[in-house]
């Protein structure tokens, strides 16, 4: 799985690029990788014409601001006048300019170099995409520093939030579990930098949280010392804005990878469902937490009827699209509780809820896939489930399962197409 297509790109980029050659090859590239509709302007004047017409705003420009009709200045003031963010292309590299753009807001400054350089542009448009989905914690006792960093990340598109020492830093965390990089300087007035990295990473994993440090001190074993006390990364004070950018997108972009393998590892590839393993290393935590006054965690188990006979007559393509309807179902209508394939035919739910109504939710959920006409594109039949369901306020996973099970065989015995319970009122 490629992490950058859990959130497609939806909004068009715009590309200001006089030379045609290249400005083909760089809408191939963009288009194909970073998935979206490309637009292209040759002049000032007709980046400011597609502008202006736009019906539907632009998430970015990527532009060679040396343009026939205009230069940087101008490129870039059109840009700022519509609210869209930039990335320069160029041939030449002119630190000067480089500089003076970049303290105006440029994204990034790329030189035409190399003939990967819309690939790399390409990369950094679908990180800056799903950064407006990350949220950034700065943690830093010089506001001066703070805001500086803060601003730097927030032209990223990052959320980003800022506290002056380790305990706020604590603090700011339990509240908001959705962080996901923190920034920390070592030298703050009580819980300093390396305390705040030790404790962040007893309560969460490399996989979870990307940490990076920061000093200006100039000793050489502060960067060790960071590391081995759970940080990915660092930097020493002063950094560029460049050097800042391209730590942390290194970073979220391992954060994203790592994501996208647990995904894959806890998925039915069939279904889309999760699959068995996963049902039981979350499940297990979930059926022996007290469920709320007046609820019940239910167990349940489901199991396709006759579901051999189906692929003997209709063949194994006809049962695969019986289960991934069922798969389908179960996520649109249990997205609330955690359902999973256990294998074959076999499906397994862990619902917390009033058990009457979760009793009524599921006998709907019969009746629907009861009602279905498979076999599209061959001979049309229809399929059902059987299931077995048991209550528990709080009890091992591996009990309940059993007794649902045990639910189930009686179920099938008692002639299918119906769910059977116990200890659920």
């Amino acid at each position: 799985m490629d992490p950058s297509q859990s959130t497609p790109l939806t909004q068009p980029v715009l590309l200001i690029e006089d030379q045609h050659a290249v400005a083909n090859w760089a809408r191939q590239v963009l288009s194909r990788h970073a998935g979206c509709r490309v637009d292209w302007a040759a002049t000032l004047a007709q980046a400011r014409q597609l502008l202006e017409q736009a019906e539907q705003p632009y998430f970015i420009a990527v532009a060679d601001l040396l343009l026939p009709d205009a230069e940087a200045d101008a490129v870039l003031d059109l840009l700022r006048q519509h609210g869209l963010q930039a990335v320069a292309v160029t041939a030449d590299y002119d630190p000067a300019l480089r500089a003076t753009l970049l303290k105006r807001g440029l994204v990034d400054y790329v030189l035409k170099d190399n003939s990967h350089v819309y690939h790399y542009v390409s990369g950094l448009i679908q990180r800056l995409w799903r950064n407006r989905q990350q949220a950034v914690l700065v943690v830093d006792d010089a506001a001066s520093v703070r805001g500086l960093v803060v601003s730097w990340l927030t032209r990223l598109g990052l959320c980003v939030h800022q506290v002056a020492d380790g305990q706020e830093a604590l603090a700011w965390m339990a509240r908001d579990p959705a962080i996901r990089l923190v920034l920390t300087d070592r030298h703050m007035p009580g819980m300093d930098g390396f305390a705040l990295v030790k404790e962040l990473r007893r309560q969460r994993g490399r996989d979870r949280l990307a940490i990076i440090g920061f000093s200006a001190s100039e000793a050489h074993d502060l960067s060790a010392r960071f590391l081995k006390l759970g940080a990915n990364d660092f930097l020493v004070k002063p950094f560029s804005y460049e050097e800042l950018c391209a730590r942390v997108h290194q970073n979220l972009d391992m954060l994203d990878t790592l994501e996208a393998l647990r995904e894959l590892a806890s998925r039915d590839s069939l279904t889309g469902l999760f699959n068995r393993r996963h049902f039981f290393a979350e499940g297990r935590a979930l059926s022996e937490r007290p469920a709320p006054a007046g609820q019940m965690h239910l167990v349940v188990m489901l199991d396709v009827d006759h579901f051999k006979q189906v692929n003997d007559r209709h063949g194994h393509a006809a049962g695969d699209a019986v289960l991934r309807q069922l798969g389908a179902l179960l996520t649109a209508r249990f997205a609330d509780g955690l359902c999973a394939r256990l294998g074959g035919e076999e499906f397994a739910l862990l619902l917390t809820g009033a058990p009457s109504t979760l009793l009524e939710r599921l006998e709907a959920l019969r009746l629907e896939f009861a009602a279905l006409s498979q076999g599209a594109g061959g001979e049309p039949f229809q399929c059902s489930f059987s299931g077995g369901v048991v209550g528990s306020q709080s009890a091992p996973l591996e009990d309940l399962l059993r007794q649902a099970d045990q639910r189930l065989y009686e179920a099938k015995q008692a002639g299918r197409n119906r769910i059977l319970g116990s200890g659920v009122g």
